[in-house]
């Protein structure tokens, strides 16, 4: 590692007689010798990056290297601007590799904190994407829903939606997301309920959907009416 030639490596303290010690890869323990030298004398730099883009490919759930890396970026970019969208390429590597990695999509929250709001529309498509891989992921429909809160774009969710739950109408994590976009300010709850019991014959046991129709049904007199008759017709053909 001729970058880092100058810095004394710090080796890993597992106290004098460890029971169990960790037998980590050579190269990994290596890294991060140089890189615990680097948390103590605070330096970030281009050198401390690329130090951390090494250890990601070796544990990319580790935090503080996640946490260094962002220093280093913060620093960069008030420089280089360009540091910042690079980085967004950079850690959609990383997330498709790793689709349920916290630390990623952690990080990329702080990317479009940093970069603002012009970078909403991307990260959208990207997170789309994601849920098509997999549409059940935690970590992106929690990211997806902070994007939207925080810069907007809810027009084109009820479209996204309908084609998640087209695909698979059991998706809980669909209808839960719809129910946050629905639940926003004004909304037509008898509306919200006709669509939920327009998939429901297609998965009469399917229990979100019986929720989100039972959540809007609570909100007005019309909504409730709409679902007792569906529920009157499914019976009455039992």
């Amino acid at each position: 590692m001729a970058a880092f030639e100058d810095v004394e490596p710090i080796p890993q303290d597992d106290g004098p007689r460890p029971i169990v010690p960790i037998d980590y890869p050579r190269e990994y323990a290596r890294l991060m010798g140089v890189f615990r030298a680097i948390l103590k004398s605070g330096e970030r730099s281009p050198r401390v990056l690329e130090l951390t883009g090494d250890l990601v490919e070796h544990n990319a759930a580790h935090y503080t290297v996640w946490h260094v890396r962002r220093q280093c970026l913060w620093a960069l970019a008030e420089g280089d601007p360009d540091v910042l969208g690079d980085e967004m390429a950079y850690a959609a590597d990383v997330a498709r590799e790793n689709p349920k990695n916290y630390q990623i999509w952690y990080h990329r929250r702080a990317l479009v904190e940093r970069i603002g709001a012009g970078a909403a529309p991307a990260e959208l498509d990207f997170i789309a994407a994601a849920l098509d891989d997999d549409a059940k992921n935690y970590h992106a429909w929690s990211h997806r829903l902070w994007v939207l809160q925080t810069h907007g774009g809810w027009d084109g969710e009820p479209a996204f939606l309908e084609r998640l739950l087209k695909a698979d109408v059991y998706n809980n994590s669909a209808w839960n997301h719809r129910y946050q976009v629905a639940a926003r300010g004004a909304t037509d709850a008898t509306a919200e309920v006709a669509f939920a019991v327009s998939k429901l014959p297609r998965a009469a046991e399917n229990e979100s959907a019986w929720a989100y129709a039972l959540a809007f049904a609570r909100r007005d007199a019309a909504a409730r009416a709409k679902l007792l008759a569906h529920v009157d017709a499914a019976l009455a053909g039992s």
